[in-house]
């Protein structure tokens, strides 16, 4: 036979101390947890003064590099600025004839087209940003891999702003033959004239 095992039962006073300790453990938990929601509190509302510390200092900066400039400065730079801009369509047409015949001096043949579809709104008021595909072929036996070189170096140098978004290079094999450049150019809006 088997002897049955008995459980004490607890008395009552040993239930009260359990439940006390449950609702001490309880309330310490939740004393932690809101303390822990309000130094995250605290640390978002360090981090916020913090920022607007740093902005503050940032806008007295900007502030005295305004009073301290000198307007003969700007002028020069604005002048710059505007070298930096394709004028106009026949500015356009010259500038990519330009860059026809520096890539000649390394047998390279080019070919564009303007991507109207493409075609996004400048960030500056007056201005158009206008994309390009261009082409590149390779006319010597060699492989025209390093003539590519040279005229990418070109192009970044050729005078206008250039945002260049894509560069392909693809050959037989043995050579590389094809180079694909898309890239963008700044020029001045001309009301009269729509690309």
């Amino acid at each position: 036979m088997n002897p049955k095992l008995r459980i004490p039962q607890p008395d009552s006073q040993q239930i009260k101390t359990l439940s006390m300790s449950l609702v001490l453990v309880g309330c310490i938990s939740l004393g932690i947890w809101v303390s822990l929601d309000k130094f995250s509190d605290m640390q978002d509302s360090h981090d916020q003064i913090h920022a607007t510390i740093m902005l503050d200092q940032e806008v007295s900066r900007l502030q005295s590099q305004y009073r301290e400039a000198n307007h003969e400065s700007l002028k020069t730079d604005l002048e710059h600025t505007d070298q930096l801009l394709i004028q106009n369509v026949t500015h356009l047409a010259q500038w990519a004839q330009g860059l026809q015949q520096q890539g000649e001096q390394w047998d390279l043949q080019m070919h564009y087209r303007l991507v109207k579809t493409r075609q996004t709104p400048a960030p500056v008021e007056g201005l158009a940003v206008i994309p390009i595909d261009m082409q590149v072929s390779s006319q010597g036996e060699q492989s025209g891999y390093r003539n590519y070189l040279h005229f990418l170096h070109a192009l970044e140098q050729s005078g206008p702003r250039i945002d260049i978004h894509e560069v392909t290079v693809t050959g037989d094999g043995e050579k590389a033959t094809l180079l694909t450049v898309g890239f963008s150019v700044w020029m001045k809006t001309i009301d009269s004239v729509e690309l």
